[in-house]
């Protein structure tokens, strides 16, 4: 999807039950102004002095963040609904009290079977072969363990979206 003014726009939902690490995720995945700007004078050169030159387009992330799973598959069907899916959900496997990441990831991969489904997790004790067998398919599921490098996941979150 695009935005009005014909940027990317990668719709992102992000469950976890520690706020601090929901800041860093938003602080991730956040454009500052400094870069509006320069990718503004950017596009202004490229349109001036080399029109035929396509620019990189940096991505606009619409991130939806909440702390629990149930509110993830809730919030999933809320973006189906509304004809606006989710392109990547990022989910922390462990979220206490409710619904673990790997219910949540199964249950929203029913209502969305196209969604990138990216599970986050400072243990190691869900194999990826079992998530893999109990979510497919296998190509849109990932696995990534804490501490994160939350600039890189942004990246790459972009990345796999423009791939598919």
């Amino acid at each position: 999807m695009t935005t009005e003014d014909g940027h990317e726009n990668i719709r992102v939902l992000i469950a976890d039950d520690d706020e601090h690490i929901l800041d860093a995720y938003r602080e991730a995945f956040s454009e500052p102004e400094s870069t509006r700007e320069i990718r503004a004078l950017d596009a202004l050169a490229a349109e001036l002095f080399d029109p035929d030159t396509d620019a990189e387009e940096t991505p606009h992330f619409n991130v939806v963040a909440c702390s629990q799973g149930d509110e993830a598959v809730s919030l999933t069907q809320q973006a189906a609904d509304d004809g606006e899916p989710f392109d990547v959900v990022i989910l922390d496997v462990r979220m206490p009290p409710g619904i673990d990441g790997v219910e949540a990831g199964s249950k929203i991969r029913e209502l969305d079977p196209d969604v990138e489904i990216i599970f986050v997790t400072g243990y190691s004790d869900v194999p990826l072969e079992e998530l893999q067998r109990r979510i497919p398919p296998p190509l849109k599921l990932h696995y990534l363990n804490k501490p994160l490098s939350f600039s890189q996941l942004a990246h790459d979150v972009a990345s796999m979206v423009r791939s598919h």
